[in-house]
């Protein structure tokens, strides 16, 4: 029969396994004043009380009727790691080597020395319990170690998403990075980005059916952040994302959630810089239509200017011809003719000296051309 004493929560367990009663009393009798003692008569009353039970440490007898000391040890080596001290009264090293390897930590040997019972005893309890210590303490670290590594990761998403957005210039592009970020995240989802009287969806996993669209157009009235079920939706306007399936932790889905909540926000800000750059790219188009058509006035300017030059000479040259030609017809005389033609050679060269002004116009609306066809450089210029 198993017998109890009585249970203190803060008193470390002992489970005693021995057919002799009068041993089970020893035990109880040295340790329940430091321990909580409970005994069995048999290796099998053993297994059912480490099942009810799990003890700190197990005393435990090899010569018992039944499963033996070394059969029940392995048994309970399937479902306990706590010490296990062989008392025996043999002493040959066989029997020794046995009990080790059926998963023994230490042996008693009979009769029993209550001095050394005690110390083995605590000495396998505070081994224990530092055991437990440390693998807490290793399990605590590897969840931190996992935390850190897990933020370090999507930290990396975040900023790589943010760097393939610099130079993004359309909402298509910009809401193929966000599934892009989705599935860096190992999630699946679908993403909406309005945008003047059109929508733009895209899902993880290919076009978007009729009724995810559907579904992304009434999420963008749900709120800022809103899970139905397993269904967590973020709405930072205009961009809007779903994320179906979440974990059912808590502790899981806040982690999930606060990295979709950074990515839909920094979505938002680049849909601000897109219609920017669009805005830009419109009136920088403007400009170059501005810039082609004040290039062509000019030239247009310059050519008539060349042309009026060009025709102001010819005109003087044939007044100077007629003048000549009317001197026959005249009956002028010859100092006439040179003070006629001196009239008009002074007058000419005054004209001709006034045309040179023009000439210097030309030049300058040649220099004026250059700098609105980009001087010496060819080709287009990339402003944004």
């Amino acid at each position: 029969m198993m017998k109890h004493s009585e249970k203190q929560a803060t008193k470390a367990k002992i489970l005693t396994v021995d057919d002799d009663s009068i041993i089970n009393f020893l035990y109880e009798k040295h340790l329940s004043s430091q321990y909580e003692v409970f005994s069995a008569t048999s290796g099998e009353e053993a297994i059912d009380a480490c099942q009810m039970e799990p003890p700190d440490l197990i005393l435990l007898d090899v010569e018992m009727p039944g499963m033996n000391g070394y059969e029940t040890c392995l048994k309970l080596r399937e479902m306990t790691s706590a010490p296990i001290i062989f008392a025996t009264a043999h002493t040959s090293l066989e029997e020794h080597l046995k009990a080790f390897d059926a998963g023994g930590d230490d042996i008693l040997t009979k009769p029993l020395v209550v001095e050394i019972l005690l110390r083995k005893v605590a000495l396998a309890i505070k081994l224990k319990h530092n055991q437990e210590k440390l693998n807490k303490e290793k399990d605590t670290l590897r969840g931190q170690a996992k935390d850190f590594l897990y933020s370090i990761n999507n930290s990396r998403v975040l900023l790589h998403f943010a760097s393939e957005n610099l130079s993004c210039r359309s909402f298509d592009e910009l809401a193929e990075n966000v599934v892009n970020a989705l599935q860096d995240f190992s999630l699946q989802g679908c993403v909406s980005i309005r945008h003047g009287d059109s929508d733009i969806c895209m899902t993880t996993h290919g076009e978007p059916t009729s009724l995810e669209v559907s579904i992304l157009d009434k999420s963008k009235s749900m709120g800022r952040v809103f899970q139905l079920n397993r269904n967590l939706v973020i709405n930072e306007d205009p961009v809007s994302i779903i994320v179906p399936n979440m974990p059912e932790s808590e502790e899981s889905a806040e982690g999930i959630r606060d990295n979709i909540i950074l990515l839909a926000e920094t979505a938002r800000k680049f849909c601000e810089n897109v219609d920017m750059r669009k805005m830009s790219m419109a009136r920088a188009e403007n400009m170059q239509l501005a810039l082609f058509e004040a290039t062509k006035g000019v030239e247009d300017i310059k050519g008539k200017q060349e042309q009026m030059l060009m025709d102001v000479r010819l005109l003087l040259q044939g007044l100077i011809d007629k003048v000549e030609q009317s001197y026959s017809i005249l009956d002028t005389t010859q100092d006439q003719e040179r003070m006629i033609s001196g009239a008009m050679h002074d007058s000419v060269q005054l004209i001709l000296k006034e045309l040179a002004i023009g000439n210097k116009v030309s030049e300058q609306l040649e220099v004026v051309i250059k700098s609105l066809n980009g001087g010496d450089k060819q080709g287009d210029v990339d402003l944004f």
